[in-house]
This record gives structure tokens, C-alpha cells and sequence, in this order.
């Protein structure tokens, strides 16, 4: 009786600590990419979005998820995908709670443990990098419980909604290394051939290996390789656990471990599979000799940290998700609300790279210069766009003439940049004029262009 209360309230407390506002910068053209499907199932395949390489087309598989996120903002708002989020994370607790027969306080500490040291990336409410970690939690289920047989209905799954797919197939790659039956082979053929079940087919791949020869940790901060000590952190966590776990017979496991760390090190973003399988290792094979927990104790701590967390993210996800000015103001990402509201843009509007999403969303009549959907993208001198964003940004060399050349109609861009900077002394000197100003924005019109529609150059 006493465990089954304690699942209740540690339901309780998981529904605390996910019940989160949405502050993902992508959750814009994300949005905006599902709503098209569901008008005029248009996959987003081509860059009708901004004026910077507008014939370019991409190859990244999301629509599975540009979908549920549709789905739930039209029916609820911002609630919805709160909502989203909030069975999401419930749902990968009970697959790593499925994981182990260990002790069941000992499977709560350790998932918890997961999500906050996870909290770069799980702090940011809803994202389509969370179903990965979904997919891949139900990835081990299937193989622990041996259920391989639907590992390609999930492989179908996982490739319409994140690109992350692929980890799946390395999952099955590494079974099949250390299991090398027929049956494994067949499982991990369909399996692969199941990724070419999406609206790109073969081209997913192309997207994956965009992705890995672009200069990502430059450009985003959660491909950024973690700092020196935390590597060596890492590296110590995973010594000590490979040390006491090490079996010639768990080389499946191994083998996921050393991968998984290994892109913890190149990548923050990869931390919280890293984290689950070294809290999966040690629940998994030192089960038996990890001291009981006192029931009493456990349910008092975890009673207290879901009234704490219900007490405090409900209410404040409640009125983040209903009020325009802390949508704007207190994200992530502060955006330039009150601009485009006071001022209307049209045509082509180079803006901040962070403020391409939410004005795809919510201006759609204009064109942007780049947004979250473009840093493994490639221009035609092999430069990223963000990399392009960034020139034009800090004034180097041409930026100008390269805005010009786009025709730009309008600068949004976030008051004291260096290009704000510059054009507050010279603005007309190099053919632009400042129409608006607020805490947050400044918009500059590009006086060379005349009031006809501008066109679109790749």
C-alpha cells in the first residue's frame, strides 16, 4: 500500500517538475510547419519561409511533431503544449521505472536525478529532441523485454517526428554486434529500412550528414562540447561505472555506454542519455547491494518536493501561457512583441536569428533572413546561414552590400547589437532609416528600395 502511494505522489512530483511553459525559440516554425500540413499538407520541404536561400530544401523529419504540437496549441494554447510536455516526460519515467526490477525508491531518485541534471535540455518545456529521448527509453524497453519483433514500427515512428532516429538504429547495430543471430539481422534490415518510411526517404540521411559536417558547436549552445572539468567529470562517471559493472556477457551495454559518452563529450545535448544508461548500469547489476531506503523517509522527502513543485510551476506556467507580455518578456528568448505590433513590416526583414521562429509564427505575410530550421544548412560558398547571420550582425566585410543585394526591406534586430550600433551614427549613410525604437527592438527601413514587392535572390 505504502509503494503505491509513494507512485502516486512521485506522479505527482514528475507532473511538478514538467508542468513547464514553453520557451523552445523553435516552437515558432515548428507551428507553423504543422498548420500548413493540416491546410495543405505541406511538409516544409522547401524554404518558403525566408528570402535567404528560398529555394533551398530541406530534409529535416519533423512533421509528427510540428503535428501533435499543432494539434495541442490549437486546442488549448500554450497549455496544451505544457500538457504535451508534461505526458511526454510521464511517459519516459514509467519506461526507465520499467527498465530494472531494482528497488523502486532507488528508480525515483535515479529518473529524477536524470531530468535535473538533464535541465539544459529538459528545462525548456516541450521540444522535439524530448521525443527522441522517449523513443530512445522505449528502444531499450523493447530490447530488454525482448519485443525487438516491433523495433520497426517504432523505427517508422521515430523517423517521421526527430531526426535523432538514427540512434535507434545504433541501438539495434550494437544488439545485433553482441547478438549476432538471424533473427537480430532481419529485425535490424527491416529496422533500417523502416527509416526510409517518411516524406524524404533516403534523403533523412543527407539532413543527418548536414548536420555532423557542420560547424554546430560553434553556432548553437547546446552543441556546444561541455567545459574541461565537466569532461573530466563525465570521464570519471564513466570509469568508476564501467570499473563496477564491467562483464565480458554485457557488451551490448557496453558498447551503447562508451557510444553515448562519447557524444556527451562532443555535445551538451547528448547528456541525458549518457546520465540514463549510467543510472540504468547501476540500478541494473549493483541492485543487490545498494542499501533499502526507509519508506517513511523516502515518502516524506518526495511528498514535499511535488507540493514544492506543484505550488510553484503550476502557477507560474498557468500565467506565462496566458499572458502575451510574459510570452514576450520573460522566456528564454525576450521578443519583439511590442515592435511588430507598433510597426508593419512586410516584404523581407532581416532579424535576430533567436526571433526567426516567432516571426514566422506570427507575422507570416513576411519573409525572414534565417530562423532555427537553417544552421546545418549550406549557402553556395559553404558557409551557414547563422555563420552569414553573424557577419551581418557584427558589420563585417560586405554586410551591407549583401542585405542590399537580398533586398532587405527591413532591419528588426535587438537594440545595442553592433549593427544598431553602427547605423545609429550612419544609418544614413549606408541607405537605411530608423522607424522604431523600444526597450527590446529597433527596426531600420531600407530607404534604396522602392514600395514595390521585393524579390527573393538565392
Amino acid at each position: 500500500m505504502r509503494k503505491k502511494l509513494i507512485i502516486a505522489i512521485t506522479i505527482l512530483l514528475l507532473i511538478g517538475i514538467s508542468f513547464l511553459p514553453t520557451r523552445d525559440p523553435d516552437f515558432g516554425w515548428h507551428y507553423r510547419c504543422g498548420t500548413e500540413f493540416l491546410n495543405s499538407f505541406n511538409t516544409c520541404t522547401k524554404n518558403t519561409f525566408s528570402y535567404f536561400l528560398p529555394n533551398y530544401r530541406s530534409f529535416n523529419p519533423h512533421l509528427l511533431y510540428d503535428l501533435f504540437l499543432a494539434l495541442s496549441y490549437n486546442m488549448l494554447g500554450f497549455l496544451g503544449t505544457s500538457i504535451l510536455y508534461t505526458t511526454t516526460l510521464l511517459l519516459s519515467a514509467l519506461l526507465f521505472l520499467s527498465l530494472t526490477s531494482s528497488d523502486l525508491t532507488y528508480k525515483i531518485i535515479s529518473f529524477i536525478s536524470i531530468f535535473f541534471l538533464s535541465i539544459s535540455t529538459f528545462g525548456l518545456g516541450i521540444r522535439s529532441q524530448v521525443f527522441t529521448y522517449l523513443f530512445f527509453l522505449l528502444s531499450l524497453y523493447l530490447i530488454k523485454k525482448r519485443l525487438l519483433i516491433f523495433s520497426p514500427l517504432l523505427i517508422i515512428l521515430w523517423v517521421n517526428t526527430h531526426i535523432g532516429f538514427f540512434l535507434g538504429l545504433v541501438l539495434l547495430t550494437f544488439y545485433f554486434i553482441s547478438f549476432p543471430t538471424i533473427k537480430n539481422f532481419l529485425i535490424l534490415a527491416l529496422s533500417s529500412f523502416a527509416t526510409l518510411l517518411n516524406p524524404f526517404g533516403f534523403s533523412v540521411y543527407q539532413e543527418i550528414l548536414n548536420h555532423a559536417t557542420s560547424p554546430m558547436g560553434k553556432m548553437i549552445a547546446e552543441w556546444v562540447s561541455p567545459s574541461l572539468p565537466y569532461k573530466i567529470l563525465l570521464s570519471c562517471i564513466f570509469i568508476t561505472i564501467l570499473l563496477l559493472t564491467y562483464k565480458k556477457s554485457l557488451s551490448f551495454e557496453l558498447l551503447l555506454f562508451s557510444f553515448f559518452f562519447l557524444l556527451a563529450i562532443m555535445a551538451k545535448r547528448n547528456l541525458p542519455f549518457f546520465y540514463t544508461l549510467s543510472f540504468y548500469l547501476v540500478l541494473e547489476h549493483k541492485k543487490d547491494k545498494l542499501p533499502a531506503l526507509p519508506l517513511q523517509p523516502t515518502f516524506v522527502i518526495i511528498s514535499s518536493l511535488a507540493a514544492f513543485f506543484l505550488f510553484i510551476n503550476i502557477p507560474s506556467t498557468l500565467q506565462y501561457s496566458n499572458s502575451s507580455q510574459q510570452y514576450c518578456e520573460k522566456g528564454v528568448v525576450k521578443y519583439p512583441c511590442k515592435a511588430i505590433k507598433s510597426y508593419p513590416l512586410k516584404g523581407n526583414v532581416f532579424s535576430m536569428y533567436e526571433w526567426g521562429g516567432f516571426l514566422i509564427w506570427k507575422r507570416p505575410q513576411i519573409k525572414v533572413f534565417v530562423d532555427g530550421r537553417m544552421p546545418a544548412w549550406k549557402a553556395k560558398d559553404g558557409k551557414s546561414p547563422y555563420q552569414i547571420f553573424l557577419e551581418i550582425i557584427q558589420t563585417r566585410d560586405g554586410w551591407n552590400s549583401r542585405l542590399k543585394n537580398l533586398k532587405t526591406n527591413y532591419l528588426l534586430i535587438r537594440d545595442g547589437t553592433f549593427l544598431d550600433l553602427l547605423l545609429q551614427k550612419k544609418a544614413k549613410d549606408y541607405g537605411w532609416k530608423e522607424v522604431y525604437r523600444d526597450k527590446i527592438a529597433v527596426i531600420y527601413k531600407n530607404e534604396d528600395l522602392s514600395s514595390t514587392q521585393p524579390k527573393t535572390l538565392d
